[in-house]
């Protein structure tokens, strides 16, 4: 089955243009790739199994996508993934347990893509600039709190690596993954 890519919006004329074409063939190219989707989904599920353990309790799964971005005149390709729709905030006195979680749930999805493909770069770009912008957020918003980000990066990512060895877990984030799949059909 081919992987389905979400345009809505964007028109047929539209879809016929060369600068979608370049889009769309690139993602279709991303999306086909041996184990490719396999690895893109056990790194959302890391995500969804770890901020679950912080107190989420529904998520939106958002399938491969194309949009029109005006601002740069072009379609932008986004790969599927999850937006959380319910994180609770710390509880007073459990700050640090909370944060542990949630620097966990946000390394997760590198540290597993690499797991199951050590020649990946994990795609946790983004992931490690959402983390470092809720580090400074709260460093600046506590002025007490000072918060080491590659510190506490590299913490939750031995964490969760040491959490993978065992086979449990692992299980719990395949298992994960394979509803994502069909959840973003892929």
């Amino acid at each position: 089955m081919a992987p389905t890519i979400n345009t809505d919006g964007i028109s047929d004329q539209e879809k016929a243009a060369a600068k979608f074409q370049f889009v769309y063939q690139g993602m279709m190219a991303q999306l086909s790739r041996p184990r490719f989707i396999p690895i893109l989904c056990a790194h959302e599920a890391a995500h969804l199994v770890y901020f679950t353990m912080a107190g989420l309790k529904e998520y939106d799964p958002h399938p491969a996508s194309i949009r029109y971005d005006p601002t740069i005149d072009d379609y932008v390709g986004d790969l599927a993934g999850v937006k959380l729709l319910d994180l609770p905030p710390w509880v007073e006195g459990k700050f640090w347990e909370w944060f542990g979680l949630v620097a966990k749930a946000h390394a997760a999805g590198g540290v597993v893509a690499r797991k199951l493909d050590p020649s990946t770069d994990g795609g946790d770009e983004d992931d490690r600039r959402r983390f470092k912008d809720l580090c400074d957020h709260l460093n600046g918003e506590t002025p007490k709190l000072l918060i080491n980000f590659e510190e506490v990066w590299k913490r939750a990512q031995d964490s969760v690596l040491e959490d993978l060895s065992q086979p449990e877990m692992m299980r719990i984030i395949e298992e994960h993954a394979l509803v994502l799949r069909r959840e973003f059909g892929l």
